[in-house]
């Protein structure tokens, strides 16, 4: 993600999957949940895919703040590549001394 208000949040602390139980400071993780392909006799009609995007912070506000800052960067209309993001649900935890903003977001 090279959004400057997320990038002024987190730095370079994104990660795929997890991250490191010692990484210190706010940081963001994401997870690919479906990737789906609708095919005609023509070929492809179209593609779907569903990522969840975690922002962690120790502070519930921040998280907060954070996930706000990656909704604003993600959801929209894109024409180059031709794609529409949307947040689909989201919800919070609380794990090992961190809130947890959770985001789905589902990409067409």
């Amino acid at each position: 993600m090279n959004d400057a208000g997320v990038v002024s949040m987190v730095g370079d602390n994104i990660f795929p999957l997890n991250a490191d139980k010692d990484t210190e400071g706010d940081f963001i993780i994401y997870m690919r949940d479906e990737y789906s392909i609708d095919r005609s006799k023509m070929g492809i009609v179209s593609q779907k895919c569903n990522v969840y995007i975690n922002a962690v912070s120790s502070s519930y506000n921040r998280s907060q703040d954070i996930a706000v800052l990656i909704f604003e960067a993600l959801e929209g209309d894109f024409e180059s590549p031709n794609m529409r993001i949307r947040l689909e649900d989201s919800t919070e935890d609380y794990a090992d001394g961190k809130y947890i903003q959770v985001l789905l977001f589902s990409i067409q």
